[in-house]
């Protein structure tokens, strides 16, 4: 009885360090996210822990019931937001203004506003929470400068054909986090691979809306599918493979 206990405290313990500790390059899972649920939404810990640039970072999955909302207030401790919508439709009320959003759209929050997010149909919503915060000091006057807090609904996001599929570029910018925050969702069409395996500086995730694909992350192989969030790290060679019968995808998001 004794040894269990030690050994459950042992892996909570290092699930704990790992979570809040220097975030791996990996495949993190939706569905195996751990879950806490509230009177009002229900939250995956996607993951948690900093990185080269962030010293906060932080993913989560929420899923909110019919007619239930989530309010996130001016936020005193600095930190930025960005959304992407798994499943709506979803009201967004930010700074005065409402919108109805659906499946693909995103949010962008500037530290100090305050965002409400509230399931406007039957069944329950669903969206990913990104929070971070820079090792470098926060800068709000160049946030500002590249513009406010803002939505994009995913029905304006225009998509460019390619050889492969397609692609959406959202946005490329400065925030007061980051020198550059850089966003496309690209369509990878069955059997195609998005490039040859690379590196680059900047921090990538690429999240999964569609599709079943491998990552080469290193000298590792896993599998993404529909849902899941791939971490990558500066410099580790990488790259995505569509191996499913339709269209992956997926949201490429880099920062430095």
């Amino acid at each position: 009885m004794k040894l269990a206990i030690f050994l459950s405290a042992l892996f909570f313990c290092s699930y704990s360090i790992a979570q809040s500790g220097i975030l791996v390059s990996k495949v993190y899972t939706w569905d195996n996210s751990p879950v806490s649920s509230k009177k009002n939404a229900a939250t995956r810990e996607i993951f948690s822990g900093s990185g080269a640039i962030l010293s906060q970072h932080e993913m989560r999955g929420m899923e909110l019931a019919k007619g239930q909302s989530k309010n996130y207030k001016a936020n005193a401790t600095g930190n930025e937001r960005f959304f992407i919508i798994k499943k709506g439709p979803v009201k967004v009320s930010l700074n005065g203004k409402e919108y109805m959003l659906d499946r693909g759209s995103v949010v962008f929050v500037l530290p100090g506003d305050q965002v409400t997010f509230e399931n406007a149909g039957d069944q329950t919503a669903a969206y990913y929470a990104m929070v971070y915060h820079s090792k470098a000091p926060v800068d709000l006057e160049r946030g500002k400068k590249s513009g406010p807090s803002f939505v994009m609904d995913w029905k304006d996001m225009v998509a460019k054909p390619t050889d492969k599929g397609s692609t959406r570029q959202l946005f490329d910018r400065q925030t007061a986090m980051l020198n550059r925050f850089d966003i496309h969702v690209t369509q990878l069409n069955q059997g195609f691979k998005s490039h040859d395996p690379h590196t680059h500086t900047n921090e990538e995730i690429i999240l999964m809306l569609d599709g079943n694909a491998e990552m080469q992350i290193g000298t590792d192989h896993q599998k993404a599918n529909g849902g899941d969030v791939v971490l990558l790290n500066s410099m580790v060679l990488h790259n995505l493979t569509n191996i499913g019968t339709t269209p992956c995808l997926y949201f490429a998001i880099q920062w430095n």
